[in-house]
Parts: C-alpha cells; structure tokens; sequence
C-alpha cells in the first residue's frame, strides 16, 4: 500500500518533472537528450562479457561521479558496469572518465515503479550500488523481490538529510530496511542510517573514499594562464547567492592589495554571464573564459569543467562553494591534496565528517559573511607562516584518512561474488 501511494504521487508529479527537465534544457541542452532514458527506456545493446557479472552503479551528479571513480574503475576487472546519472554534467564527466573503459553509461530512470522494472529487466543486474545518499524506494523494492543486493557505498546521512527521510518516514523506512549493506562515511552517519531503520548487521563504517581522490593532472590552457600568472584568489563551485558575497569580500581585499586578481568558478558553468552582471553593476571589470579573456580585467569568470586543478595549484587561497548557502558544500581535498588554503562557510553538510576533521585540525579556515570572507582572505595572503601550516596540516588529514576505497572495494566485491549468477 505504502509503495502504490508512493507510486502515485511520483506519476501525478511526472509532468513536473518533464516541464523541470524542459526548463533547465534553455540553459543546457543536454537536459533534453536522451530523454526516454528517465523512462528506463534505451535504444542501447550491451555487449557485455557473459562470464562477468552485472552491476548498476548509480552515482547523481557530478561530484558523486568524480568521487566514485577509484571503486567504479577497480570494478571493471570484476563486472560488468551501467552506470547512471541525473544531471548532465555528471553525464558529461562520466562519459570522460570513461572513454577508454567498457562501462555503458546513461540518465537514470525516475524512480517510478514501472520505469525502474523496465530498467531492470532489460539490463538484468546481478548487484546494485548507490553512491553516498540516494535511496528510491521503488528501485530498492524491485530489488529486494528480485534478491539483487542493494549497497550503499561512500553511505552519507547529514543531519538535513536525515530529518528529510524522517519526515517522509512512512514512505522511506522499509527502503532502508531492505538495503543489504551501507557502507557509512562515520559513526555519526551510521547512526542516522540506523535510527533511518537499516539493520545493524547492514552497516559498517568504512571511511570517506573521497580522502583517496587524486586530482586529476591540470592541462595546461595558455589562454586561462596568461590571467593567473598574475597573484589571484579562487571562488570554486559557487552558487547562485554567494557571488555577491564573494565579490563584495574582493572589494574589501582589493584596498588591501589592489593588484589582486578573482577567478570564479560558478557550480553550473551557465551562470558566467548572471555572474559577469553583477560584477558590472558593482564597477568591477569582469571578463568570461570562452568569450573574451582580458588580462587587465580584476575578475575572470570560468564557463567550462576540468579546470579547477590547474587553478588550486596556481592560486593563493581558495574560497569552496555551496557552503555560504544552504547547498552542502563541495569537495575539499582536491584543493588540500594541491597544498591550497582552503576557506569554507558553515553549510558543509555534505562533507560533514570531513568538514570536521578539516577545521578541528586547522585545515581550513571558516567564515559566515563577505566581511569574515575578506578577512580570511587578507590573513592567508598576509601570514605565510600560518598558511604554510594549514596546508601541511591538510596534507597529513588525507594521509591519515586514506585507505577507504581498498576497504569499500573489498565488500563490494564480498557481495558480489556471493550472489548466484
């Protein structure tokens, strides 16, 4: 009964969801395409190795694919892999991740009853992993009546994230009590997975393996360089609300060090131009990457992916996003593991454990408005010593912390090997 009220709702919301999709599609189009497939219908034909098993691998966006690709690229030795997206740009890494790997990837199915058997069915997993929080009672269900385990690997419950499933308890908890085994970030993850209804015997706390994420090596882009080969400071994966912060804090620090340049890297590359805007209205020179890159400009506003390492390397501090709004925060060890200091807000629920561990070492330094912000940004710019020791002591975290994908690995491929082909 509880899964047919589920069902109807999701079917009573599917125009919704297509008029969203239509919607973002005016800003990337990629939104669009392929979209039978959130149907769980495809035109693909898998030639998989049929002395392999099959594993559907569903990671959201795009930091769930970057943070899964040491566990996903280790599993093709074992199985078979589809992995599923949400969003474009996590298609879009995906598809770049893996171009020299046989893995078929693909939007996934709206967690629709009818969409996801149709899935199922046609691609006849053997193991099904979710990467850190998405639990679909649907999806999870079919499996459960199917006996394909269900793991959740990289497990996170932040304590937003638990008082939303608590509030849709009715509908979530028998999901969470089927799940086969969840592979949790930490112990306070673990129990909020717990008191969420799964069974002790399910859980295990493994670690980040986000700790274990190797940059990927920056691609020299001459036009970007001529920009940073002056001193600048980094906004990385910036959301809508935080740019006016980010560029009133640089006006505080431009009287400080009028020379200073801003690189922006906005969360959804199609913000360059809102971002240019706002710049503008407050008599700050901007220019945009693919447009037009004018050294003398104070700011350069990044529009495309793939070039966050080349600019952590290069910059002398680095303001994360997503944490001075109510977004969760991004990925701070890819800035740690290339030695730049790192500036975080209070909204790091999606890093929780790691955000912890980070401040309670001085790893990073944490602010709430444009004028801590610029604080923080004239003390790191002002205190060489102080900076050489967050960084270092950011280094020795993520050595301390490693290790996590080796231990996720080990009990994916446990289970694995349990299941009857």
């Amino acid at each position: 009964m509880k899964l047919f009220l589920y069902n109807l709702i999701l079917i009573l919301l599917t125009p919704i969801f297509g008029f969203r999709i239509f919607y973002k599609s005016l800003y990337d189009k990629d939104y669009r395409s392929n979209l039978l497939q959130r149907f769980g219908i495809s035109k693909q034909t898998y030639n998989f190795a049929s002395d392999k098993k099959i594993i559907w691998f569903h990671a959201v966006s795009l930091g769930e694919v970057i943070g899964s690709q040491n566990i996903i690229k280790n599993l093709t030795n074992e199985a078979n892999i589809i992995l599923t997206v949400t969003t474009p740009t996590g298609l879009r890494k995906a598809k770049e991740l893996y171009k020299d790997h046989d893995i078929y990837i693909s939007y996934a199915a709206w967690d629709f009853y009818l969409f996801v058997l149709n899935f199922i069915n046609k691609n006849q997993p053997d193991l099904i992993i979710i990467f850190e929080t998405e639990v679909w009672p649907s999806m999870i269900n079919i499996a459960f009546s199917k006996d394909i385990p269900v793991i959740m690997s990289n497990g996170r419950m932040s304590e937003e994230s638990y008082n939303s499933y608590k509030r849709f308890s009715f509908f979530s908890e028998e999901a969470f009590r089927k799940l086969t085994l969840v592979l949790a970030q930490s112990s306070s993850h673990e129990s909020r997975f717990k008191d969420l209804g799964v069974k002790s015997q399910s859980l295990k706390v493994s670690g980040s393996v986000k700790y274990d994420l190797e940059p990927l090596k920056s691609v020299e882009s001459p036009h970007i360089q001529t920009f940073i080969n002056n001193k600048f400071i980094l906004a990385s994966s910036t959301h809508i609300g935080e740019d006016e912060i980010i560029l009133k804090a640089f006006i505080e620090v431009s009287r400080y060090m009028p020379t200073l340049k801003l690189v922006i890297v906005p969360r959804h590359p199609d913000r360059a131009e809102e971002i240019s805007n706002i710049a503008t209205k407050k008599n700050i020179s901007a220019c945009i990457e693919s447009k037009d890159i004018n050294i003398n400009s104070s700011i350069m506003i990044i529009d495309s992916i793939g070039k966050t390492s080349l600019l952590y390397e290069n910059a002398a501090a680095a303001f994360v996003g997503g944490s001075l709004v109510k977004k969760g925060g991004h990925n701070i060890i890819e800035p740690a593991f290339l030695e730049c200091p790192i500036i975080i807000g209070p909204y790091m629920f999606n890093f929780e454990s790691i955000a912890e561990e980070f401040l309670k070492t001085g790893s990073c330094r944490s602010v709430y408005d444009y004028k801590s912000l610029a604080k923080e940004f004239i003390n790191i710019l002002d205190d060489k010593k102080s900076t050489l020791s967050m960084t270092q002591s950011a280094t020795m975290l993520i050595s301390k912390n490693s290790g996590a994908s080796a231990q996720q690995l080990s009990a994916i491929i446990h289970e694995l090997n349990g299941v009857n082909k």
